[in-house]
């Protein structure tokens, strides 16, 4: 029952926009465009638009962001500058850029300098969470509103901004059970089923997500318990929005109980205050102080202290890692990630991969190996 609800999805986010989006469009309502969960749905909500993260997902090669972008550019911002380059997203009417990465940086460049967005928008994030760094990222949200509002003709209000934060508020709370239920024994929630559904809720109005998820959901409490689990893990990385990549790792019997990704479970948010004064300001707080990527400096500590964390309430016995080749903030968390689990004895398995690609042969033996060292040392730790 769970794949025969989840698979009609799984089909629909095989392309950078879906039938809903066009709809969407059709009707004359604004669609925007944005790369990083530092960039708030609710801004784009609360002046009409629907919020749209930017995918690679179609595009066959990279070719066209070849011709205009380093080969040292992540593979996941060359396919989307490919794809809107060949006019696969000329659906959006604004796209919002960050410094999230010099990669993502140069994307807005060429997305002002070529591309068919008839706005850019762009919001620069500190690369600390430091108390006195936010003011300045609050205040890059209020300019980009008030932007947003004066090219889409909306109204610049608190109420219209409390109103976003309603409707993100359910999507995050049908999210949040999800992930529960990832924890559940005897679990019932693929990982690759969980990224299906994180990432839903990040390209279909809420309109269409909550219905879907709802069914979901209560299909979840019915489900019989998952089969051949060999080893609880959390996957951990950043843009992968591939539900293929994870389905060939949980093949293996190592199922994904828990994770931190971009387009995964980091993205989603507890519930904002719907009655805070200043709105813009809830937002920010929320959005600038969250469990924070490998961008943010000196913050390493922190999110292993929450990963470990992951590892008690999942109950899971290793770490698998993921990170796209040339990207070098997570470069720098992979080199920090090993050297701690090393010296608390966690089992890592860290995986550089391409955008767009699942070497199957190769990701099956390394997780096939990876399962069976998590099985030898849990009968060693049994025998005593």
């Amino acid at each position: 029952m769970i794949d025969a609800h989840v698979e009609p999805m799984r089909r629909l986010l095989d392309q950078p926009t879906n039938p809903h989006v066009q709809a969407w469009r059709t009707a004359g309502r604004p669609v925007v465009g944005y790369f990083c969960h530092y960039i708030p749905v609710e801004i784009m909500l609360a002046v009409g638009a629907l919020p749209l993260r930017l995918r690679g997902v179609g595009a066959e090669d990279s070719s066209l962001g070849d011709a205009f972008l380093s080969e040292r550019v992540c593979t996941y911002v060359r396919h989307v500058m490919t794809l809107a380059l060949d006019g696969r997203l000329d659906v959006l009417d604004a796209a919002i850029c960050s410094n999230t990465c010099d990669h993502v940086r140069r994307a807005t460049d060429l997305f002002r300098a070529k591309g068919k967005a008839p706005y850019v928008g762009f919001v620069s994030v500190p690369r600390a969470l430091r108390d006195g760094l936010y003011p300045y990222y609050r205040e890059e949200l209020r300019r980009l509103f008030q932007e947003l509002c004066d090219h889409l003709g909306a109204d610049a209000s608190d109420r219209a901004l409390r109103a976003a934060i309603v409707e993100a508020n359910q999507v995050r709370r049908r999210l949040l059970r999800l992930q529960e239920l990832r924890l559940a024994e005897p679990p019932r929630l693929t990982g690759a089923d969980a990224l299906v559904a994180t990432i839903a809720a990040q390209v279909l109005p809420s309109s269409v997500f909550l219905p879907w998820v709802d069914e979901l959901l209560d299909e979840l409490e019915r489900a019989p318990a998952l089969e051949n689990v060999r080893a609880r893990v959390v996957l951990v990385g950043a843009e992968l929005d591939e539900p293929r990549y994870v389905e060939t790792i949980e093949g293996q019997g190592a199922l994904v109980v828990a994770d931190r990704l971009c387009f995964g479970a980091r993205s989603v948010l507890p519930p904002l205050d719907e009655d805070g004064a200043d709105p813009i300001d809830t937002i920010g707080r929320a959005y600038f102080f969250r469990p924070s990527c490998a961008r943010m400096m000196g913050n390493f500590p922190q999110r292993w202290d929450a990963l470990k964390s992951d590892l008690r309430r999942a109950r899971a016995e290793g770490i698998i890692f993921e990170r796209l080749l040339f990207c070098d903030s997570w470069g720098a968390e992979q080199y920090n990630l090993n050297k701690r689990c090393r010296e608390q004895g966690i089992p890592l398995l860290s995986l550089n991969r391409e955008y767009g690609i699942v070497p199957t042969g190769q990701l099956r033996t390394r997780v096939q190996a990876f399962v069976e060292r998590i099985e030898i040392a849990s009968h060693q730790e049994a025998d005593g």
